[in-house]
Parts: structure tokens; C-alpha cells; sequence
């Protein structure tokens, strides 16, 4: 049952990866395995007595998560193209809900400066990743080019994506839109059910984001467990932040976006529905 309920969070997670602004991160601390998650692959290669047990927990996650993106890529696309604003707002809706649960992380979350100025840099970090990925920064690169140069560029726009990915706030699909190769992963991961398959592509762009994965995660398990407090506020500011992003761009006073009021109480039902005590927190 244990491992089913993981699979189930993983393909949620899985999901999340391929929506530009929803943070695979947030919502791992919305399911309330964030840390264990951030512990499992930051500690699996130096800590060998308990690797059989990370195993155990990541590999039912992994899956999903892969399930997830094969899975639910097509669904989301044609969501967030017909029923922007109101998928928008969805999501807006289960961010702010995760907030709570963030704030249960430690039993001491009383502000301070240096919490506080880390809260700020957090929520500046995403409204300028944010700002970016609305000004189409980037260029563009077809994904089936062998090209040698355009490969390595994917290893390194997977590293840093995979790094945001368990970097709460912060999408991994915007790394993808800031370098102009959100379409081309996106027409990649779609040949796997279509061939040709365009290997290159995949292997480079998991490659490099299973790499940034196991960096991350190392450091922000080093941070939680040194500056624990100072840590869930910067996650807290990442959090904040990737409101402003998710913020639809031409919002009016249409049916459409009147639509998107229900989908947020959703969201934040979801949210809410979902939190549960996490390892850090007071209860368990």
C-alpha cells in the first residue's frame, strides 16, 4: 500500500514537471515527502547502510513519475491551451494551500532578519525567472539536430532544470522556456509513443537532469539540516514567487476567467485535503 500511495504522489510530481510554472518541488511539500525525498537522493551514494531503504522509497516514485509525464503530457497541453486561466488558477490554488504545511516544517519558524532576507531573495529569484520566461528569452533548437554543440546544450539545460525540479517555487519547465527548448523536449518526449524517437534528446536531457537532481539535493539536504529555519523560508519565498508567475497575463472579467475562481477554491480544497504532518514538523 506504501509503495502504491508513492506511485500515486510520483505521477503527480510527474505531471507537474511538464507544466511551465507548477514546481515539481512545491509540491512534493504538499504531498509531504519532500524531505524525504531531498534525503533519499542527496544521501544514497554516501550512506550505505540505509541505501536499500532509499531505494525502496524512490524507485515506486520514479516510476510514476515517469507514468506521469508519458502519461498526462497531452492532457495538460491541451488544458493549459483551451482553459488557460482557469488551470492557472487551479494550480494557483494548490500552491498557496502548500504553505501551511511549509510552515509546520520546524518548530521554529519566528521571523528574523536573516529568515526574512532570505524569504525575499527566494521570492526574487522566481519573479525574475518568472519575468524572463514571459519575454521569451532564449532561442531555439530542433530536437532531432545530431549536432554535438546542441546536445551539449540539453545535457546542461537538463542539469539546471533538474536542479529546479526539487527546488521548491521553482519549475523546471521554465529552465526549458528561458533556453528556448521547452518545444523541442516537449516534441522529444512525444516521439516516445510516435517514432522516430529522438534519443539524443531524451539522453541528454535526463542525463544532465538526474546530475543536477543529485547536486541539488545533496546541498539542500546539507542546508536543512545545518540552517533548517532559514532553509523552509527561502523554500517559503519560492514558493510565494512562483504565485507571481503562475499569475495569468491577460486576465478580464470574461466568463473564462470568472470560471477560474471555482477551479482555485478547488485547488486550495486539494491542498488542503492533501497537507499532512511532515518529518521536520512537530507531529509526524
Amino acid at each position: 500500500m506504501k509503495s502504491l500511495l508513492l506511485f500515486l504522489k510520483g505521477i503527480a510530481v510527474g505531471i507537474s514537471n511538464v507544466i511551465p510554472g507548477v514546481s515539481a518541488g512545491t509540491l512534493l511539500v504538499l504531498l509531504g515527502i519532500y524531505d524525504q525525498l531531498i534525503e533519499a537522493v542527496g544521501s544514497f551514494l554516501t550512506n550505505g547502510a540505509r541505501r536499500k531503504e532509499y531505494f525502496r522509497f524512490l524507485l515506486p516514485l520514479v516510476l510514476g513519475a515517469v507514468g506521469g509525464v508519458l502519461a498526462f503530457a497531452n492532457l495538460i497541453s491541451f488544458l493549459l491551451e483551451q482553459h488557460l486561466v482557469p488551470t492557472q488558477f487551479f494550480f494557483i490554488g494548490l500552491i498557496l494551500g502548500s504553505i501551511p504545511t511549509v510552515l509546520r516544517m520546524h518548530h521554529d519558524m519566528r521571523p528574523s532578519v536573516v529568515r526574512v532576507v532570505a524569504f525575499g531573495l527566494a521570492v526574487g529569484l522566481v519573479v525574475l525567472l518568472s519575468a524572463g520566461e514571459r519575454h521569451g528569452s532564449g532561442g531555439y533548437f530542433a530536437a532531432d539536430t545530431p549536432a554535438l554543440l546542441a546536445l551539449s546544450l540539453f545535457v546542461g539545460v537538463g542539469f539546471f532544470a533538474g536542479g529546479a525540479m526539487v527546488t521548491p517555487g521553482v519549475s523546471g519547465a521554465y529552465i526549458f522556456l528561458l533556453t528556448g527548448t521547452y518545444g523541442p523536449i516537449v516534441q522529444a518526449l512525444a516521439s516516445l509513443t510516435r517514432p522516430p524517437v529522438h534519443w539524443g534528446v531524451i539522453v541528454a536531457v535526463s542525463g544532465g537532469a538526474a546530475l543536477g537532481i543529485l547536486i541539488c539535493s545533496r546541498l539542500i539536504d546539507l542546508a536543512l539540516k545545518k540552517y533548517p529555519a532559514v532553509t523552509f523560508y527561502a523554500i517559503l519565498g519560492l514558493i510565494c514567487g512562483s504565485f507571481v508567475g503562475l499569475w495569468p497575463a491577460d486576465l478580464d472579467l470574461s466568463a473564462s476567467s470568472l470560471v477560474g475562481i471555482p477551479t482555485f477554491a478547488c485547488g486550495a480544497m486539494i491542498a488542503y485535503m492533501l497537507r499532512k504532518p511532515v518529518r521536520n514538523g512537530v507531529e509526524r
